[in-house]
């Protein structure tokens, strides 16, 4: 399973998503914390708490070195009051800009190729602006001399039930983020236990990165600067960290759908279904189009996820296939100038020349397979030398024949 998951973090790109989400988190964190704290205001019971409920915030999801922004954070939200209509307007855009970015990542992960509707997308976006900072706020309510009065606490809470509690609630929060986020249903009991590893490897983060900072003086290199490279090394942690727990949430999924069936597409038998991989994006390619994982999966339903991912992965590196911007997979090269035997000397497949008969035999595709490795068998190296482009195009002529 581990492995599972791993193989779904790499090829996702999730340290490529985590810098650019990084970055995009940089530029949108005034506005989202403006929007954030304007929803909380519009709550009155939540509005004496307001104060609180920064502290809370920048206490417990910032590590101690970030504190050095706080300052510049206060100076820039107590200004947002102050801003036009379209100031106002572009500010409340940055933040939505910030939403989109994480769908995207999300979607992509969870192998989503369809995104939501606006209307939709306005729906869920108003959803985890809402449901975090309540969430959050009710923490804060809860942490109030009066409620902790009632319930017999007049002293505060004590440190260990604090910290259990703020495991906790960030638990929820992106337990909710894995649920909500992704265009796609998602387990609650999958959404739970990838947030259980982000959260548990935030704490560690947080702990692990204090250390490291105390130890490195940025200072004599960026000077008055320092603050900034520490903060934007502290967001990639973090998105690193939340997107593991998203593969594993994903993971989980294809996992058990791995697990539902028994593949008719044995290690044995691999190399025909690379063979026909790359049939289905020389068709694709032929019309001008791409394939993304998702339809890669529902074109061969046999096959699991796990073993389209490795041999994908497979023929990425040996420069056959790659992806395109959006993570669609794509022909690298001329099948033309690729042979079967080309194809075989790439990976590391079974020839299963011994076992001809038993090979499917469903599509004219996977039949001019089957008569290539007779050939093999029967008159050696030779036949090896059959462009892939050709076996393909066999079903082509075969009914124009017709």
């Amino acid at each position: 399973m581990a492995h599972h998951v791993w193989a779904h973090f790499q090829e996702d790109r999730c340290f490529e998503e985590a810098a650019s989400l990084s970055y995009t988190s940089l530029l949108a964190m005034i506005p989202l914390l403006a929007v954030t704290f304007g929803i909380i205001a519009a709550f009155p019971v939540f509005n004496e708490w307001s104060e609180r409920l920064q502290d809370f915030i920048f206490k417990n999801f910032l590590p101690a070195t970030g504190e050095q922004i706080v300052p510049y954070i206060n100076t820039f939200l107590g200004s947002v009051s102050g801003l036009t209509l379209p100031a106002t307007i572009v500010l409340i855009a940055t933040a939505l800009m910030l939403m989109v970015r994480i769908e995207v990542a999300f979607n992509r992960i969870w192998r989503v190729d369809h995104n939501r509707t606006l209307v939709n997308r306005i729906v869920m976006y108003w959803a985890v602006l809402t449901l975090g900072p309540l969430l959050i706020a009710a923490a804060v309510a809860l942490s109030a001399q009066k409620v902790l009065g009632v319930l017999g606490m007049e002293g505060g809470v004590p440190p260990a039930v604090y910290q259990l509690g703020i495991f906790l609630l960030t638990w929820l929060v992106f337990a909710l983020v894995f649920i909500l986020v992704p265009h796609r249903s998602v387990r609650i009991k999958h959404a739970l236990i990838g947030a259980f590893l982000s959260t548990v490897l935030f704490t560690v983060a947080k702990a692990g990165f204090v250390a490291y900072v105390s130890n490195a003086n940025y200072k004599v290199i960026y000077g008055a600067l320092a603050t900034i490279p520490i903060f934007l090394f502290w967001l990639y942690l973090v998105w690193t960290v939340i997107l593991l727990g998203a593969s594993l949430a994903a993971s989980l999924t294809t996992f058990s759908d791995y697990r539902k069936y028994d593949t008719d597409w044995s290690k044995r038998w691999e190399f025909q279904l690379a063979y026909r991989l790359l049939g289905h994006l020389w068709s694709a390619q032929r019309t001008g189009g791409v394939l993304s994982h998702t339809q890669l999966l529902d074109l061969e339903q046999q096959a699991s996820e796990l073993q389209i991912i490795k041999l994908m992965s497979s023929l990425r590196d040996e420069h056959i296939v790659n992806n395109d911007e959006e993570g669609n997979w794509i022909l690298a090269r001329d099948l033309e100038e690729l042979s079967l035997g080309g194809l075989y000397d790439r990976g590391d497949y079974y020839l299963p020349l011994g076992e001809i008969e038993e090979l499917p035999q469903e599509t004219e595709w996977d039949r001019e397979f089957v008569h290539g490795l007779q050939r093999v068998r029967e008159r050696g190296e030779t036949e090896w030398e059959r462009s892939l482009r050709s076996m393909y195009m066999a079903e082509n002529k075969k009914g124009n024949a017709e």
